[in-house]
């Protein structure tokens, strides 16, 4: 577990690096919107939520499949080739106990056009795109190392959270 957030940045920027190299490689017409990382634990969600409770601009908590979800808004962004990430997204345990730990994805959305169009483009470049249909919403992920993927969205997770949870109460 990290001791303090620096090393929680150190170990994120492992990730920022290889999606750096993706990008190089694959140029998408796409923005870096936040990081994820979950929690093999409520034990560990607890902690992590905690250590950022006093070094960021804002937390946001939301129960989301049923499972506690934090949108932490960092007081420095992380800087990658699409932009810089100003969020994580800090997943509790999966009701399942499935869940391990570790950054697990970059949510990315098209500067123009859908999430369709981008991820057809990326796939016209040879990326490798999967479709996921999930109960809340669809996405399409590209792994990128290990099991680290690129998640398209269509929009910012922000916009998502004041248009579906603040202004119409979910």
């Amino acid at each position: 577990m990290f001791k303090t957030s620096d090393a929680f940045f150190a170990l994120a920027m492992e990730s920022i690096e290889h999606l750096n190299v993706w990008a190089i490689k694959y140029k998408p017409n796409a923005i870096a919107d936040h990081i994820c990382y979950k929690c093999n634990s409520s034990e560990e969600f607890d902690y992590l939520r905690k250590l950022f409770e006093t070094n960021c601009s804002f937390i946001y908590q939301s129960i989301i499949s049923s499972r506690r979800i934090a949108i932490i808004k960092f007081l420095q962004p992380i800087k990658s080739l699409l932009g810089d990430i100003s969020f994580l997204e800090l997943s509790d345990q999966k009701p399942d106990g499935s869940q391990i730990s570790g950054f697990d994805h970059i949510e990315i959305y098209p500067i123009r056009g859908t999430m369709e169009e981008l991820s057809n483009h990326l796939e016209q470049k040879g990326a490798q795109v999967e479709k996921i249909i999930r109960p809340h919403h669809t996405t399409f992920d590209l792994t990128i190392y290990g099991s680290f993927k690129v998640r398209i969205e269509p929009e910012p997770l922000i916009q998502k959270i004041v248009r579906d949870e603040i202004k119409n109460g979910a």
